[in-house]
């Protein structure tokens, strides 16, 4: 075979040894990229699952504090009237006062916690938790009782669940009225609560996360005055 025979075959042996080379490589390729594209999808998973779980957090938190009660109604079942069917507490009932108290104290922490979440976190479920709350107040001679009489407790929620509990801006405010006259000596709580009253007058935003939000709002402002005046007594001190 003469060499001009064989430098053709040998050109095109060489050419089909290079597509094949780079047929091999872009398969390597497409593999490498079909195995970039995967990690970055379960990356982009990891980073929304990392995204949501606050959320996730947040509604399993509601789901818990305005269903925490019921597993003590299940126990205790001749107490869902008090709580249900806006039945007041009789003498001679199944139920003793103090557990009908203890339930309204109970009940009523956790239905306030749920709204200074709601007043927290705009990632709060806060529409099912108002209404859970707005039922159960006006369905509950025991826990509107128990927020007129512990009304001091609920510094960040009372307001909240005052206008939860009524129709209207005008009813809330009564209650507020009724609630100032009834501080007798202690002049900080009657401040607050005029201070509730005339914020309740004024806003546009009377909504009860609005309500809420205000008073964590304030809450913070006098945390950082505090802290103020703190730092500057620390440094007079210190001088």
């Amino acid at each position: 075979m003469t060499s001009e025979f064989l430098l053709p075959l040998v050109t095109v042996g060489a050419t089909l040894m290079l597509v094949l080379t780079g047929l091999l490589n872009f398969s390597v390729f497409l593999r490498q990229l079909r195995f970039s594209r995967e990690l970055l999808e379960t990356a982009r998973r990891q980073l929304e699952n990392a995204r949501q779980q606050p959320e996730i957090q947040l509604f399993q938190r509601a789901m818990s504090e305005t269903s925490e009660h019921l597993n003590l109604l299940i126990q205790r079942p001749y107490l869902r009237p008090y709580f249900y069917e806006n039945k007041d507490w009789q003498e001679g009932d199944q139920a003793t006062a103090d557990e009908v108290k203890l339930m309204a104290e109970l009940l009523l922490d956790n239905l306030a916690s749920a709204i200074i979440h709601s007043a927290a976190f705009p990632q709060y479920p806060i529409r099912s938790v108002e209404q859970t709350i707005r039922f159960h107040l006006r369905n509950s001679p025991a826990l509107r009782e128990f927020l007129v009489t512990a009304f001091d407790r609920f510094q960040l929620a009372g307001l909240a669940l005052l206008r939860l509990k009524n129709d209207s801006t005008q009813e809330t405010e009564a209650d507020l009225r009724l609630l100032i006259s009834a501080c007798g000596t202690d002049d900080a709580e009657k401040a607050r609560r005029e201070r509730l009253l005339r914020h309740l007058q004024t806003t546009t935003h009377s909504e009860p996360v609005e309500l809420a939000r205000y008073s964590l709002e304030r809450k913070r402002m006098l945390s950082l005055e505090l802290g103020g005046e703190a730092a500057d007594i620390s440094a007079s001190v210190s001088r």
